[in-house]
């Protein structure tokens, strides 16, 4: 499935660059630079790797049970088709707003849960780096959908919803209003 997911969005950054580059000009008022549209693709292209690391916890008897669940609401939300930008008609950017959920939400395990760094893989530290640094990018270009999403995670770490049919109840009324 992961190696499938990171075959499809590399076809989309090749096939489809003028829609990705035109999607983010709409919602950056006709105003982008090279550098944003690289800095996006590679947030996007964080997806696959951090999937997968979220997938492996698992299968770690040490993984808290909060974090297996939180991989858990992920996943689904990446397999469900209801979505606040579609990747069916969106392509490669359709991918922001699940690449935003997936490492928001990795950022937020391994800041509050998955604390002690002696006992990260060297690819959770390095994701973990590259995430902070790439983050801004898509709160620069979707702002109100990031305020959102980032509102809900919140929400969900402090116990307030705790199903998936909760979590996309919540974002829907967040994202709306």
């Amino acid at each position: 499935m992961l190696k499938a997911l990171s075959d499809k969005l590399k076809e989309l950054a090749r096939n489809t660059d003028d829609d990705f580059r035109a999607a983010v000009k709409k919602q950056l008022d006709g105003k982008v630079t090279e550098e944003q549209i690289g800095t996006l693709k590679e947030f996007i292209f964080l997806l696959p790797p951090t999937l997968k690391i979220l997938d492996s916890y698992w299968d770690d008897p040490k993984t808290p049970p909060d974090v297996k669940k939180l991989s858990g609401l992920l996943i689904a939300y990446i397999i469900r088709r209801d979505d606040i930008f579609s990747d069916e008609k969106l392509g490669l950017f359709g991918y922001l707003d699940d690449s935003y959920i997936v490492v928001t939400a990795f950022m937020k395990i391994q800041e509050m849960i998955l604390r002690d760094w002696q006992d990260k893989s060297s690819e959770e530290r390095e994701l973990t780096e590259r995430a902070r640094k790439l983050i801004v990018a898509p709160r620069i270009v979707i702002p109100e959908e990031t305020t959102g999403i980032d509102e809900v995670m919140e929400l969900y770490i402090r116990g307030h919803i705790t199903s998936f049919e909760d979590y996309l109840t919540s974002r829907k009324k967040v994202s709306q209003g």
